[in-house]
């Protein structure tokens, strides 16, 4: 996915309009549009700002990967990710569930894993 793609989603994942992202970065209002319509392109300071701000790589932004961040030298591949985001939109209650849930599973595991 290329660059204006992403950033087009990310900016409405955040219900944010272009000006909204573009008085953020103290960019022109008209910024993000033409970044968004492969007019222009982001300076690197632009890019960092940008990756900080919606918490993703700039590997991420520019199409690099698919995965959202590096954690520990190493870069979480796309079925962590996409778990992550599902997490993301539990509960309390069901979060508690899952890791409970996850618990037991690395239990069972251990437990085959010994016979």
């Amino acid at each position: 996915m290329k660059f204006n793609v992403r950033l087009k989603h990310l900016r409405q994942k955040n219900k944010l309009t272009q000006s909204e992202l573009a008085e953020i970065l103290g960019l022109k209002s008209t910024a993000i549009s033409n970044y968004e319509s492969e007019r222009n392109e982001p300076s690197f300071d632009k890019l960092i700002a940008l990756s900080k701000y919606f918490d993703v790589s700039c590997d991420y932004l520019l199409g690099v990967t698919d995965s959202y961040l590096p954690v520990g030298g190493e870069v979480l591949d796309k079925e962590i990710v996409e778990f992550f985001d599902l997490y993301k939109q539990l509960s309390d209650h069901h979060v508690r569930e899952i890791k409970e849930y996850a618990k037991y599973l690395l239990y069972k595991q251990d437990s085959n894993s010994v016979h």
